[in-house]
């Protein structure tokens, strides 16, 4: 058993030397080979070769291969040639004569072109199997760049795609490293620049998908590597193109793969930003309380995002908005101020009510001066007066001697009177009232009463009194027995409550004293 098995492991060394030592001949037989060796020429006269490669020109006596700047000379029995020939083998030797190396041709066979030879070779490839197609790729382009050869050099193109398309259908899981492995191999073989870099980009795909498994990923080397292989991924674009980003980002491989050029920039673009995205998001706090730094670095970084500035901006004025009673002043001012900015003027005057409100009602019930403040932010901030002036009222009644409380009630039409606050209608009244007119200006007017004649004019320095069907006058009069100025009549009914002046007389406009039935005099 041992035996056999020592026989089979023979037997594949044995077969595996001729197929390197086939691949060898084969490679030592190329004109070009021959031709890159000329250095050793010399040490190979009279040494017998066998040689393969395109014709240039031929005669009956000798011809010359392409790219070969020694002769070849007929010196047996050589076949009659014609244009037919295009790639011939030759065996003979090298010799020097008059001086110069040529080659000495005793047998000449007609060869297959290397076009024939390149289709039958390709007809033999098991698809399968990636290293034939190498194989067969690498003797066509080395044998297109010698003879600088445009049709055999797209036969080697196919050749390699053919390898690297076998070699990617043998991945049974594809990883990152293996198909940027292939993607190396596409790019040093000069293939289409849209196949390695598909497979690039399926390659950071893969990776992307790897990491968004993770827990708290870095994402930074994916960065790196992306614009390793595609540099514009940076570059922002003129404007976002929503619904191609979309389609792109829900099956990244598949689209890619069949976009052209402008398109797979765009592409990696949105790739390249929604990782940036991922990253600056890392940053956004619990309901959104940063949304303005988001979007501050969103418009650095992303600058085609334009919604997703305003998203987040008023994510952050939202989360302001509902805790508005934590917020200090200036930074209410402020919000109501963005809303303003942004045409939203309800939500800008909700913001101050809504701030005002949240202090009024954690005021204490025995704090004056605080109901001040409210009441003056009320007066700056809104147009509510009505709950200003209700809080200058409690914070009077809380401490009378507010000299602020005093001056907004004041500045808002209230008037102080007899210890009570007349509001602005109360006020107008109570100037409006012509009793109240004459007391200012020290007049006297019929209906007034004894305290408001008081009030206009003082004490008088006589009063006269009598009762007349049914009333009880008073004569009040001013000035001395002998020069009395004035003589003012009040009157009440028994039933009445107050005298009322009934009649007015200027002693000193009148002829002859004034009679009065009079009773007593006080």
């Amino acid at each position: 058993m041992k035996k056999q098995t020592l026989n089979r492991i023979l037997i594949l060394w044995l077969l595996t030397l001729m197929v390197c030592q086939n691949a060898v001949f084969s490679a030592d037989r190329s004109i070009q080979y021959f031709v890159s060796q000329r250095e050793q020429w010399k040490k190979l006269i009279g040494v017998s070769q066998t040689l393969e490669g395109r014709i240039s020109t031929f005669s009956s006596k000798s011809l010359r291969f392409r790219n070969c700047p020694i002769p070849f000379y007929f010196v047996g029995d050589i076949p009659k040639l014609d244009t037919s020939f295009k790639n011939v083998e030759v065996t003979g030797a090298l010799a020097r004569e008059n001086g110069r190396v040529v080659f000495n041709v005793k047998l000449l066979k007609k060869m297959p072109t290397d076009i024939e030879h390149f289709v039958t070779e390709e007809s033999k490839i098991d698809r399968a199997r990636p290293r034939d197609w190498y194989s067969l790729a690498d003797w066509a382009k080395q044998r297109a760049d010698f003879y600088e050869d445009e049709e055999l050099t797209q036969k080697a193109l196919s050749a390699y795609k053919s390898g690297i398309d076998a070699d990617y259908r043998q991945l049974l899981v594809k990883q990152p490293e293996s198909l940027l492995k292939l993607a190396d191999r596409a790019q040093q073989y000069e293939l289409d620049p849209l196949l390695y870099d598909a497979l690039r980009h399926e390659a950071l795909v893969l990776e992307w998908q790897s990491l968004l498994k993770q827990k708290d990923p870095d994402q930074g080397p994916l960065l790196n590597q992306i614009l390793k292989y595609f540099p514009t991924a940076k570059t922002p674009q003129k404007a976002d193109v929503p619904e191609e980003r979309k389609q792109y980002l829900e099956n990244q491989t598949e689209v890619f793969q069949q976009a052209d050029q402008p398109k797979r920039q765009r592409l990696v673009r949105w790739f390249y930003a929604q990782l940036l995205l991922d990253d600056i998001l890392k940053k956004l706090g619990t309901g959104g309380s940063n949304g303005f730094e988001i979007a501050a670095l969103i418009t650095k970084q992303l600058p085609e995002r334009t919604e997703l500035v305003t998203q987040y901006q008023n994510m952050q004025l939202d989360f302001d908005f509902k805790r508005i009673d934590e917020l200090p002043r200036q930074y209410v001012l402020d919000l109501s101020q963005e809303y303003q900015k942004r045409g939203n003027q309800d939500k800008a005057r909700q913001t101050l009510a809504n701030w005002l409100g949240g202090r009024q009602k954690k005021l204490e019930a025995n704090d004056a001066d605080g109901r001040v403040a409210l009441a003056r932010d009320l007066l700056e901030l809104t147009e509510d007066k009505d709950a200003a002036a209700k809080l200058l009222l409690q914070a009077w009644d809380l401490n009378p001697k507010s000299a602020e409380a005093a001056t907004l009630l004041g500045r808002m039409g209230f008037m102080l009177q007899q210890e009570k606050w007349l509001n602005p209608e109360e006020v107008k009244e109570f100037r409006d009232d012509p009793i109240r007119k004459a007391i200012r200006n020290g007049t006297v007017i019929a209906g007034m009463n004894r305290d408001q004649v008081k009030k206009a004019l003082g004490a008088p320095t006589q009063i006269g009194r009598s009762f007349s069907g049914g009333e009880i006058n008073e004569l009040w009069i001013y000035g001395e027995a002998s020069n009395q100025s004035l003589i003012i009549q009040l009157a009440r009914k028994q039933r009445a409550q107050e005298f009322k002046v009934v009649r007015i007389k200027n002693a000193q406009a009148t002829p002859s004293p004034i009679k009065e039935d009079a009773e007593t005099v006080e």
